[in-house]
This record gives structure tokens, sequence and C-alpha cells, in this order.
């Protein structure tokens, strides 16, 4: 049931009166994505700490972005990381056959 209500300085209060069969309920709210401030230090964090995040975060981007070496220029496989890659695929094995997800 889908039913209207407005956010009031850190309350929610329903246009119509709605009555509930229990006192506590879970409730699903859909705020418009122009609606959050999503600008801010909602955590207070000090000014160090945002910076050195900052930077983590580009360090990070730059990781993601950097182009691949061609295939040739890899290192060999280690026996160690073999057996590794395949116990995650006998993981993921034993998984689809349980039924559950991977």
């Amino acid at each position: 049931m889908q039913v209207e209500a407005i956010y009031n300085k850190g309350r929610i209060e329903l246009v119509q009166p709605l009555r509930l069969r229990h006192d506590q309920v879970r409730l699903l709210v859909t705020v418009p994505d122009e609606e959050v401030d999503q600008t801010g230090n909602p955590y207070n964090l000090s000014a160090d700490v945002l910076q050195k995040a900052e930077e983590m975060l580009q360090r990070m981007d730059a990781v993601l972005r950097a182009p691949l070496p061609p295939d040739d220029e890899l290192p060999e496989i280690t026996p160690k990381q073999l057996e590794r890659i395949e116990a995650f695929e006998l993981r993921a094995q034993m998984r689809r056959e349980q039924g559950r997800p991977t």
C-alpha cells in the first residue's frame, strides 16, 4: 500500500490518518534525489581525514583507470596462484550445485 507522507524536521507525518495493527511497522520511504543534500560532512570528519580520503579515492581511481599491460608482459602464474584459482572455482561449483549464489 502506498501512502503520502511529509518529512518535517526529522519526522515523517502521514497526510491522511492511517490505523495500523501494530505500534511499530517497518516502512520503505522513497525520497526524490533532488531533495537529498549530498554535500557537507554528515559524520563531522576533520579536514585532515577528508583530505586523506579524497587522496585515497584519487589513487584508487588511477589504479582502476590504468591500462592493463599486454599479455606477453604479464608474469607467469605461480603454482600457488593456480592452486588458489582452482580452489575458488571448486567453491563456486559447489555453491552452484547447492543452489546458492556464487
